[in-house]
């Protein structure tokens, strides 16, 4: 039970610390990636969350804009998908188009505005999710029929809306 222990303590030590995947650290330790997913669970249910541990660590450790460029590319993941979602439902209406994207950029501007203090690049994008923001609420209230055309326009625009921002500068 003691190396169980050890074994334990090793698969943590390298996903929390040398911030490694869950199936590197298991590999690394010499378990099965399920064995290692299943000490991470049963340490959170004991109080030991081992991904704010890591996060915490990256953050003492001084890897504040590594983590936030991840958290930035998170988001911008979530849009896309969000994006892809609504693009793919032919029979969503128009102002649910726009009620989920104007929703979907009021959560990215919320952490945009907590991020700006740690990646200052980060604050060009909020500014810009800002203006798209406001323009969804535009086209939601003051014309409804068009969400969909809205849509349509700026899943191809987040593609050079980064460009255009780094231009901006």
């Amino acid at each position: 039970m003691a190396k169980s222990d050890d074994v334990r303590a090793l698969v943590r030590k390298h996903y929390v610390f040398d911030r490694l995947s869950m199936d590197q650290a298991a590999k690394l330790a010499g378990v099965a990636y399920t064995t290692a997913k299943r000490w991470k669970s049963k340490a959170a249910e004991e109080g030991d969350d081992w991904d704010k541990v890591r996060s915490a660590a990256a953050l003492a450790g001084g890897d504040v804009e590594q983590l936030a460029q991840q958290i930035l590319t998170e988001m911008l993941v979530q849009f896309n998908s969000v994006l892809e979602l609504i693009k793919a439902d032919k029979d969503m209406q128009a102002a649910t188009r726009v009620e989920l994207l104007t929703s979907l950029m009021d959560n990215i501007h919320k952490s945009m505005a907590a991020m700006k203090k740690f990646l200052p690049e980060a604050n060009t994008l909020a500014i810009g999710m800002t203006v798209l923001r406001g323009l969804a609420e535009f086209v939601q209230e003051r014309f409804p029929q068009h969400g969909s055309v809205l849509v349509e326009i700026l899943e191809p625009f987040g593609d050079v809306l980064p460009k255009i921002l780094a231009d901006a500068k």
